[in-house]
């Protein structure tokens, strides 16, 4: 039997706010949804651990997290695709070789190479986090789903084309997300709908930047925040307002869904 509707929400730039908050319009379009028996879903390049506070305020309890390698359905881990040690293990040596450092990602921890970095320190404080602790072998000892690399704007093209089995994609100024190539939010969204027995059909999804891109040519209502980069706002079927101008509430209202 299929599920209602689903409507999937990135999270930096669409769900929350500048300011790293969930705002009032938002939580109460999310209640209506519910109320509907819409069911919403985080999907998001963020791990679990970072995100304790938005699943309270919203009340969502499933998550496509560190761009679709993990996902959690109503608590209940249903997919997971760590990262092959050798090459990661291959990455890291060459990112040490180029003075760039590191960061390592699975569902509880986040480690970085090195402390006092400039990159690393403005990265995490522009999601509204501390300085990861100093672990420059995770990969080692734990599964790990998901890695960032601190470099300028341009330098990963190097690694791109020397690693091509992975891919690096921009997520601020101060690095890169690193997941295996032709792996996305959507791959973990399709692990979910297939999981539910749920029809793409039945599939919203809202973003703003290019880790958002698969998603929206895999969903059926692709919805842009008005702040999105341009090639996210072309590939959507709405472009709503910015994250800070109620765009979740006013983009379910353009989809005729509250």
């Amino acid at each position: 039997m299929e599920t209602n509707q689903i409507v999937f929400f990135d999270l930096d730039g669409t769900l929350l706010t500048s300011e790293l908050k969930v705002s009032e319009s938002s939580i109460e379009a999310i209640k209506k949804l519910k109320e509907k028996g819409i069911e919403p879903i985080i999907a998001t390049g963020r791990t679990l651990m970072e995100i304790g506070y938005i699943l309270e305020a919203t009340g969502i309890n499933s998550v496509v997290a560190m761009n679709g390698q993990y996902v959690m359905y109503k608590g209940t881990v249903i997919y997971e695709n760590p990262l092959e040690v050798r090459k990661v293990k291959e990455l890291h040596l060459e990112a040490i070789k180029n003075r760039h450092e590191m960061a390592f990602y699975n569902a509880a921890k986040i480690s970085v190479t090195s402390e006092g970095s400039t990159l690393i320190r403005k990265n995490y404080e522009r999601v509204g986090g501390k300085y990861p602790p100093i672990n420059k072998g995770l990969y080692d000892q734990e599964a790990i789903h998901l890695m960032l690399i601190f470099c300028e704007p341009g330098e990963e093209t190097f690694y791109q084309e020397k690693f091509p089995h992975f891919q690096f994609i921009r997520n601020s100024p101060y690095g890169c997300d690193i997941y295996p190539a032709g792996k996305s939010k959507a791959t973990g969204i399709e692990y979910l709908l297939s999981h539910l027995n749920c029809s793409v059909e039945n599939t919203y999804a809202f973003g703003d930047g290019l880790n958002d891109l698969e998603m929206f040519e895999l969903v059926k209502y692709p919805v842009a925040m008005g702040n999105a980069f341009d090639i996210v706002k072309k590939s959507a079927t709405y472009v709503t307002t910015s994250n800070n101008e109620d765009g979740i509430a006013n983009g379910l209202r353009l989809c005729g869904i509250i």
